[in-house]
């Protein structure tokens, strides 16, 4: 064998010895789980009820007051906001007029951990009946909030939040072992 064709015999066995364990090279661990420690997740928990009180106060200037000032949400209507400015203007407006007697009240908050600075927080609000802007009345629900916390300087902030009313019979007919 000459000595070009020992060099390619032998790169093609590295090309395939790489090839076949690639795989198992490249293969990524499972990301390890974050958690956050007892002080941050009790702000966080913190920071829900504090809007509760706030909105139940009808007080949207302290009910945002944990927004950054880029923040961006999305209310069960899909009215998307973009800036914490936009956001104070239209939950004040609302406060003032058909959220008036609105109250909610936070039953359940799952907070998931992306890192030591970063969190997912699931929250369920259990909300009143209230008359909508048309007049109707929209009856008593729950609303299902997601929301994006970053943690900096001044605490853990929002930095996004998406709000869903939970459409109770559909939740209902899709849990496991119904038909």
């Amino acid at each position: 064998m000459t000595k070009s064709k020992v060099i390619v015999a032998v790169s093609l066995s590295l090309w395939v010895c790489l090839l076949i364990g690639a795989p198992a090279a490249f293969a990524k661990e499972p990301a390890a789980a974050h958690s956050l420690s007892p002080a941050d997740e009790q702000s966080i928990r913190q920071l829900l009820k504090d809007q509760e009180t706030a909105w139940n106060k009808h007080d949207m200037e302290a009910f945002t007051k944990p927004l950054r000032d880029d923040a961006e949400g999305i209310n069960v209507a899909g009215m998307y906001w973009s800036g914490k400015a936009a956001i104070v203007k239209h939950l004040v407006e609302f406060h003032a007029t058909f959220l008036k007697d609105c109250q909610e009240y936070v039953d359940e908050m799952q907070i998931h951990p992306i890192d030591d600075a970063h969190a997912i927080v699931v929250s369920i609000w259990r909300v009143s009946a209230f008359k909508g802007p048309g007049g109707a009345v929209i009856p008593a629900c729950r609303h299902r909030d997601t929301s994006v916390l970053a943690k900096d300087a001044d605490g853990w902030k929002v930095v996004h939040f998406h709000n869903t009313t939970i459409d109770e019979a559909k939740v209902a007919a899709a849990a496991p072992g119904k038909k």
